[in-house]
């Protein structure tokens, strides 16, 4: 799977778009926020109000359903703050998904899927991809994708049953989160970075943000 992605439009000068502007993460996934100050960066959460988890895939590929809806959930904050009244500013927004034969796995939407998706990931290789979109205040975008591979061992059934019984694969693409499923015991592989795994392309997005912000905020 390809790792990058084109640039839709260049970043706007800095006459365009100021720097003082606030700068959200359109996410509600405490991960990608421990990432982000991780790396340095505070941003305002303000998630988009899309249950991806809802949505029916079909046959839409991997790389296109999660760039797709990073930049869907953007704009989608954009045009909400902008009705209500509040300052342009810069919004992240990322989605994760997982392929699996050609299909893309997202979010289950109950414990009975995420049990499903769990055992159909068991003892194989998954493909997994994230991809972002980050707005300018100006409306300018970048939007970006990478992806990484990850290979699953068998998996102790009762430690699953407890897995999902304490609700751990809610709101994880594939049903679950890796560094969380590693901890637990699980045998896990990743082939390329965990970052993107776990739901935001740090090597990628940080010097985007960088420039954008000028510098860690």
């Amino acid at each position: 799977m390809a790792s990058a992605f084109t640039e839709l439009h260049p970043t706007p000068p800095a006459a365009a778009t100021p720097r003082n502007a606030p700068f959200v993460l359109a996410s509600a996934s405490p991960r990608r926020l421990e990432l982000l100050r991780g790396a340095g960066f505070d941003p305002e959460v303000e998630p988009a109000d899309i249950d991806d988890g809802s949505l029916i895939l079909g046959k839409v590929g991997a790389a296109a359903t999660a760039t797709s809806l990073a930049f869907f959930k953007a704009r989608r904050v954009a045009v909400a703050r902008s009705r209500r009244g509040a300052p342009p500013a810069w919004i992240l927004a990322a989605d994760t998904v997982c392929e699996r034969d050609g299909g893309v796995l997202g979010k289950p939407p109950d414990a009975e899927a995420a049990r499903t998706m769990i055992r159909s990931l068991a003892n194989r290789r998954q493909g997994v991809v994230t991809g972002w979109c980050m707005l300018a205040p100006s409306g300018a975008t970048d939007i970006g994708r990478d992806a990484a591979t990850v290979e699953i061992g068998e998996i102790d059934g009762a430690d699953l049953e407890r897995f999902l019984a304490e609700g751990r694969w809610q709101g994880k693409a594939g049903g679950y989160n890796l560094p969380e499923v590693a901890a637990r015991g699980w045998p896990v592989r990743c082939e390329g970075d965990p970052h993107t795994v776990v739901g935001l392309p740090l090597a990628q997005i940080a010097p985007v943000l960088r420039r954008a912000l000028g510098g860690a905020s």
